[in-house]
């Protein structure tokens, strides 16, 4: 049988270690060997599972990061539409409403009809609003479902190749 600790890990001086260590022990020559190949053959495992593990996530977040980067462009858009839409809601209910107040009263609009306009308007307005921001988040759930499609598809093929490899 080969030397795990030469074939498949680079642990550097993990076995003289060991063998030191169990040279204090008061047991005969054999059992620590087996005591010895026992650690290194259970590091061996453990540091090969995790390696797998990691190979995986690497796989994953490179594949996420190459999607991120396909959909830049996008997700750009799909934020910019969203803080222009923010803009316009603080602009209309900062600058336009109180406009629009200010003309009415100075036009000597009834006062009972300016307020149900400039109520009209409001709901008008946010309705509109709520309409943009809807089909905004729809565009932008729609786009988020393609890249974690693609993101899933992409890790299987990861776990796939991984346990082809394995085999």
């Amino acid at each position: 049988m080969s030397d795990p600790v030469k074939t498949n890990l680079n642990l550097g001086n993990l076995k003289s270690d060991l063998l030191d260590l169990a040279s204090k022990l008061n047991i005969d020559d054999g059992t620590k060997e087996v005591f010895v190949q026992a650690i290194i053959l259970k590091v061996a495992g453990n540091l090969s599972a995790t390696r797998e593990r990691l190979a995986i996530l690497y796989e994953y977040e490179k594949n996420y990061l190459e999607l991120i980067q396909e959909y830049k462009e996008e997700i750009k858009f799909a934020n910019n539409l969203q803080e222009e839409l923010r803009k316009e809601r603080t602009k209309f209910f900062a600058e336009s409403l109180k406009e629009v107040s200010e003309t009415l009263s100075s036009t000597q609009v009834d006062p009972n009809v300016a307020s149900m306009w400039i109520k009209e308007l409001v709901e008008s307005y946010t309705k509109s609003i709520d309409m943009s921001t809807s089909l905004i988040e729809e565009n932008v759930l729609s786009m988020l479902g393609e890249i974690k499609k693609e993101a899933r598809s992409g890790i299987q093929s990861v776990a796939n190749s991984s346990q082809e490899s394995d085999g």
